[in-house]
């Protein structure tokens, strides 16, 4: 079966070449792009994805299409999913960038996109049965700035942590700030809990502003759990009685070890039932 992409408003095959040579995402790391997990042909926290995405689009000077609207992207997104006959559980990547020429100084600031979606083995989330075993990368830090938040076209340094994580046999690694607290996973948020209260790096820490963490401080507060944005060290970790990271795709992983700690997954697997329980009714 032929796959399709969705390429400015257009659905195009995906063996063809799109993405001009002088693109300034390939180029210049000049973009944004938004992860977004569906299911059964809709997608999910529309309203969180295009507030991030408007948040960030307005930083780097962007000037997206005037119909670009949750409607307007739902739109595209499930004519994609059934194009591709993509109708159980997806992923769907939306990658939104500066489409002008020019050197570092752009011609115009008009935004193209590209939307892609491949398939995913569960429509619905579930908790890792096994834990995940996490530790420090530290070979480059994370700066704390306007950009910081943002999910960008560079990821260097995700990947570069990505790899430290498969060279010490972990499942993930922890990326840390300048100042040396922790940032983020290299995909996810990172939440601990610690005597009944929840703590999570607040955003001026260096931590991407994850669709998936706004929605689970969102939970958790209504839940009546106390809850603390702030900065972590990995002391802090140690001390934890439960670690999970949060993404839009797995939504919750319980963590089941940092160094010589190990955590239990209560909380984990909570989350992850509050989540399923909106999924099915739409009202995300």
């Amino acid at each position: 079966m032929s796959l399709y992409v969705n390429y400015n408003g257009k659905l195009k095959s995906a063996s063809e070449a799109l993405i001009p040579y002088d693109n300034r995402s390939f180029r210049y790391g000049d973009g944004v792009f938004e992860t977004i997990r569906c299911y059964r042909g809709k997608a999910l926290w529309m309203e969180y994805h295009l507030k991030r995405l408007e948040k960030s689009t307005a930083l780097l000077k962007l000037t997206l299409p005037d119909d670009f609207s949750v409607d307007f992207l739902a739109g595209m997104i499930s004519g994609l999913l059934h194009a591709n006959n993509h109708l159980a559980g997806a992923r769907v990547r939306l990658s939104v960038f500066r489409d002008a020429g020019g050197f570092y100084r752009p011609d115009n600031n008009n935004a193209g996109f590209l939307i892609e979606s491949m398939p995913l083995t569960h429509e619905m989330y579930e908790l890792n049965k096994n834990g995940l075993i996490i530790g420090i990368y530290n070979e480059a830090f994370k700066t704390a700035n306007i950009f910081s938040g943002l999910k960008t076209s560079n990821a260097l340094l995700y990947i570069s942590a990505s790899m430290h994580a498969q060279e010490k046999q972990w499942n993930d690694a922890l990326i840390l700030n300048s100042e040396g607290f922790v940032a983020e996973a290299t995909s996810s948020n990172i939440f601990m809990v610690h005597e009944g209260k929840i703590y999570t790096p607040s955003l001026d820490q260096a931590c991407v502003d994850g669709v998936m963490r706004s929605v689970i401080l969102k939970k958790i507060t209504e839940a009546n759990y106390p809850v603390d944005e702030c900065s972590l060290t990995t002391d802090d970790l140690l001390e934890a009685d439960e670690l999970f990271i949060t993404n839009t795709i797995a939504g919750v992983q319980w963590i089941k070890g940092f160094q010589s700690k190990r955590y239990y997954h209560r909380l984990s697997g909570n989350l992850i039932e509050m989540l399923n329980t909106e999924i099915p009714a739409g009202s995300v």
